[in-house]
């Protein structure tokens, strides 16, 4: 299956607005003829979500001549006995800062079951499965997958003869205290550092350009060691790199630095280490910059401070680092009695992160194992998105709950993207992630001619293209206020 000619979306749209609950472990209320555990483990409680992500994959047309059969397997072209098969769920943070609960915030382990029972099919009874993703650096990993149910999840395979992971990627982690982020390195950590050089989407920027490019939070040092002149350089997971076939299972919400995250920027989480990733780059458009619109001396202040305080936790001086997280907020507090609007890249003029992302889905796509660019896909890749429950307005870690009740899948990432930007509401020509991607000449992610064409189990979306999707057929998401009245299609 030729990922870059296949811009098919299936889209099951249901009346659910709701995840089955850990104790019911996520199993399907009806033992369908190629369920992988037969009738012993069917669950007593209706699971539509379960049903949905069947579906998607029917509507996607995988394996069609065995639909309804104990010989369907959806998975056949993906997945080959013996293969490593990773699950990349979208697992953000913990806690939603929004107070608004984690149903929106990442993907929810009752949409990641029926994928790895159908991975288990494609396997028969070979191989090896991994769920992993690198979150936040702040994120409380164990917190997460033990009220998730993520843990329970794998436990239950694990109990039932499978061999599976799950697995935490980053090697940096931080606790916040008093403000400031200790840092703890995980020493367990396996990455390769892989460098596109000028096949970067940086390469040809100017020295003083690249030495301006910041993630938040991280040691801005460390980043400009990595992205020169010369070298181009990202820090992947050898689980990622290690895998024949990955399972990308984003979870569509808002975002205040890409305007939105659907499967592209979901490989923000293959990274070992984040502070290889630029996210915005310093200063006003009239300074070289995207990380705020206008030149402002206090913004410009802040800025600084954030570097200084980034630098000194990094290096245990905490005492220096508490003095000038104090004095950012200070300035903080005068920029918002100014209302002057975006920072930290958080508007629609970021045009850096977009970069970032294609080079890692380069990376995803024609990496080898030993992390060698090749000119020919290594790995297969099919999307499986989780937008029962999306997130809206400010994410995407303080997202709102948007009740769409869908399961999406597909096969290109361009396409699935500018298909659900399309149905939330947006423009795709106004994402600088979708201009971006369109526009890569090596290690191509979609052909030029390629374009969404959905099928669903509703007819007024089913066998449209984006074209047809007018605004009674959206969503109406409620971007993040850096992006409003900038991306809306209509």
């Amino acid at each position: 299956m030729n990922f870059l000619t296949n811009g098919n979306i299936a889209l099951t749209v249901t009346s659910c607005y709701s995840y089955p609950q850990k104790e019911t472990l996520f199993r399907p209320d009806t033992a369908y003829p190629e369920y992988y555990f037969g009738t012993d483990h069917v669950s007593e409680e209706k699971n539509e979500v379960y049903n949905a992500v069947r579906e998607s994959l029917h509507l996607l047309g995988l394996d069609a001549e065995h639909y309804g059969t104990s010989e369907w397997n959806p998975l056949v072209d993906f997945v080959k006995p013996s293969d490593t098969v990773l699950i990349k769920p979208n697992l953000v943070m913990d806690v939603n800062r929004s107070g608004m609960g984690t149903d929106c915030l990442y993907t929810q382990p009752s949409v990641v079951a029926p994928m790895v029972d159908y991975v288990l099919i494609a396997l028969r009874g070979q191989g090896k499965i991994v769920i992993g993703d690198a979150p936040m650096q702040e994120c409380n990993f164990e917190k997460l997958i033990i009220e998730s149910g993520y843990k329970e999840l794998v436990e239950w395979y694990r109990a039932n003869g499978v061999e599976i992971e799950l697995v935490d990627f980053r090697e940096l982690k931080s606790d916040v205290v008093n403000g400031i982020r200790v840092q703890k390195i995980n020493d367990n950590a396996m990455g390769t550092i892989i460098d596109l050089g000028t096949d970067s989407e940086f390469s040809g920027e100017s020295k003083e350009t690249l030495g301006k490019m910041r993630i938040t939070n991280y040691n801005p040092d460390i980043l400009k060691q990595h992205h020169t002149v010369d070298k181009n350089e990202y820090y992947v997971s050898d689980y990622v790199l290690n895998a024949d076939c990955i399972i990308n299972m984003p979870k569509p919400k808002t975002h205040r630095k890409a305007g939105a995250t659907i499967s592209l920027k979901n490989m923000v989480g293959i990274n070992v280490r984040k502070e290889y990733l630029p996210h915005h780059t310093m200063g006003s458009m009239a300074e070289g910059g995207d990380e705020y619109a206008k030149k402002n001396a206090v913004q410009r202040l802040r800025s600084r401070l954030w570097d200084k305080r980034n630098r000194l936790s990094s290096q245990n001086q905490f005492a220096g680092a508490f003095v000038c997280n104090f004095i950012s907020k200070m300035c903080s507090a005068i920029l918002k009695v100014g209302e002057l609007k975006y920072s930290e890249g958080s508007w629609w003029g970021n045009h850096t992160i977009s970069r970032t992302i294609s080079d890692l889905n380069k990376i995803l796509y024609y990496a080898d194992k030993r992390g060698k660019m090749r000119i020919t896909p290594q790995r297969k890749v099919l999307i499986v998105a989780d937008m029962i429950v999306s997130g809206e307005k400010e994410g995407p870690v303080l997202p709102s709950p948007k009740n769409v009740g869908v399961i999406a899948a597909g096969v290109n990432p361009v396409c699935f993207d500018e298909a659900v930007v399309t149905l939330m509401g947006f423009d795709p020509d106004k994402i600088p992630t979708l201009q971006n991607v369109r526009k890569v000449k090596r290690y191509t992610l979609v052909d030029a001619e390629t374009q969404a064409s959905i099928s669903s189990n509703k007819v007024e979306y089913d066998s449209h293209t984006l074209m047809d999707l007018g605004v009674d057929m959206q969503w109406g998401f409620i971007s993040t206020e850096g992006w409003r009245g900038h991306i809306e299609r209509y």
